[in-house]
């Protein structure tokens, strides 16, 4: 058929080309970056420039005309749940298909747009597009840095016989990366249950495009001499064709991946453009008007109490968000986002993690409340904010870390670095006392002072200059707690 392996080479280019658009989303001399178009072709990110709505409403025209080809021929985590189905689940896969009817992803839509209403975002956690660019970028990237390295170390003989002298390189690690693996795998195992479980019954994304091409032109037709082989049933991994109603099809549910073309007679069944509503197509959602009520009032009462209920007046004060997350002025002056500005806009992909070339943006587990956590804050003892580096504003796809210049760089202040006295090396007195000026060495600013005080000299905090990247405290030598740290400013 050909229109099933059209369908397989526009999903293993299309995974290709995700792939190497989140390999490439890193920093660069000349600070250029390809756009992250899958990110900003969802239809439940947010962003901020009119400009990125762009691929959104490609998107959102190409459903509304041909139906939920996006599911079934672009998305990246779709591709990847076929070709795990394939490996893993393709014994008995007949059998399977007829389970996994459960509507639920409607009522997740029905939460997460009511939260959005609110400032509060909750698509991140099972939106397909952030949560495999999450995983690829907190799981997969390390993972492959480490088996590069296992191969560099282990076959060096071999490498340089090739001519090939490679060295191992820095892995980053991320917190929080065990449980965004194990939230992956689970997704792929749900397939034990139905062929693509997850985006038949859990995925937001694939209800809210399911809604609008539910009227699509673009159909599945069959006609009268249907003998009822139940075929096309068995091997539908969508569930959009009844068990016991072969001749009928779910539109809301079909992706038109070609694979209910089997029927053994000729000219049976077909997909083709009906202007008409071609018999059989039932635009039916299957969902229950009363539990999506009922998700509409729990996503009403979750984004009340996120917005107005359980923040706190004053911020952890390690929260110490990215450079990007400021705002331009209309003077063109700089300020620091809101933390309800910040969350509003930030959808967890951890892109700006993956682009960090010191690995110190690390997602936010106990800093935040729930509605922050997996959002990028600064850790500076991990990595600190590189003086020449812009690439967080450059990958974030939704405008919450926003596109900056090196040069104004230096008026953007992430925090406040204070040297404790009392543990400093340099501010002990008597045989206690070491000259370290290693704070003051490395401070990309010159924010940090070394007057002489009390007969030896000191480290002193300019608060004019520190802009708080985390420089000083990262290279500290005092542990286990560094004897100068970075902190959110007050004010914030």
């Amino acid at each position: 058929m050909l229109g099933k392996r059209l369908r397989r080479w526009v999903q293993l280019v299309c995974l290709f080309f995700f792939f190497w658009l989140l390999y490439h989303a890193r920093w660069t001399p000349e600070g250029i970056t390809p756009p992250p178009v899958f990110l900003r072709a969802d239809l439940l990110v947010p962003r901020n420039y009119l400009a990125w709505f762009i691929p959104a409403v490609i998107v959102l025209v190409a459903t509304i005309f041909i139906g939920r080809v996006f599911c079934g021929w672009i998305c990246p985590l779709g591709t990847i749940i076929d070709i795990s189905d394939t490996i893993f689940w393709r014994r008995r896969s007949g059998e399977r298909a007829r389970y996994g009817r459960p509507q639920w992803k409607y009522y997740i839509l029905g939460v997460v747009l009511v939260a959005a209403l609110f400032g509060t975002q909750l698509a991140w956690v099972a939106d397909p597009i952030p949560l495999l660019t999450r995983t690829a970028a907190t799981v997969f990237y390390p993972l492959s840095l480490g088996a590069y390295n296992l191969i560099v170390v282990h076959g060096q003989s071999l490498l340089r016989e090739w001519g090939l002298y490679l060295s191992p390189v820095a892995v980053p690690r991320f917190s929080l990366a065990i449980v965004v693996g194990v939230m992956f795998v689970a997704i792929l195992m749900l397939s034990y249950f139905a062929r693509r479980m997850w985006c038949r019954s859990l995925c937001p994304l694939g209800a809210l495009l399911a809604f609008l091409g539910r009227f699509s032109l673009l159909k599945r037709y069959v006609s009268p001499a249907c003998t009822s082989c139940l075929r096309c049933t068995n091997v539908c991994k969508m569930g959009a064709i009844p068990d016991d109603q072969p001749e009928k099809t779910y539109t809301a549910e079909c992706i038109l991946c070609y694979d209910c073309l089997v029927c053994p007679t000729p000219g049976v069944s077909d997909i083709g453009f009906y202007p008409r509503r071609a018999a059989g197509a039932d635009a039916a959602t299957r969902a229950s008007k009363r539990a999506f009520i009922g998700a509409l009032g729990a996503g009403l009462a979750y984004g009340v109490a996120a917005r107005f209920g359980w923040r706190r007046p004053q911020h952890h004060p390690k929260l110490i968000r990215p450079p990007g997350a400021t705002v331009h002025e209309a003077s063109g002056d700089l300020r620091r986002m809101t933390e309800a500005q910040f969350r509003a806009l930030c959808v967890r992909c951890g892109r700006c993690m993956r682009a960090c070339p010191t690995g110190g943006l690390q997602p936010v587990i106990h800093q935040a409340e729930f509605d922050g956590l997996y959002t990028p804050v600064l850790i500076p003892q991990i990595g600190f904010c590189e003086q020449n580096c812009n690439a967080c504003g450059q990958v974030c796809p939704s405008g919450a870390l926003q596109p900056f210049t090196i040069a104004e760089k230096s008026d953007i202040r992430l925090g406040s670095a204070e040297i404790n006295t009392d543990t400093c090396l340099s501010w002990q007195r008597g045989e206690d006392y070491r000259l370290c000026l290693i704070c003051a060495e490395h401070c990309p600013y010159g924010a940090i002072d070394t007057p002489i005080i009390d007969g030896q000299r000191r480290p002193v905090v300019n608060p004019a200059k520190c802009v708080g990247c985390g420089e000083c405290e990262h290279f500290c030598p005092t542990a286990p707690r560094r004897s100068i740290t970075v902190s959110r400013l007050p004010s914030e």
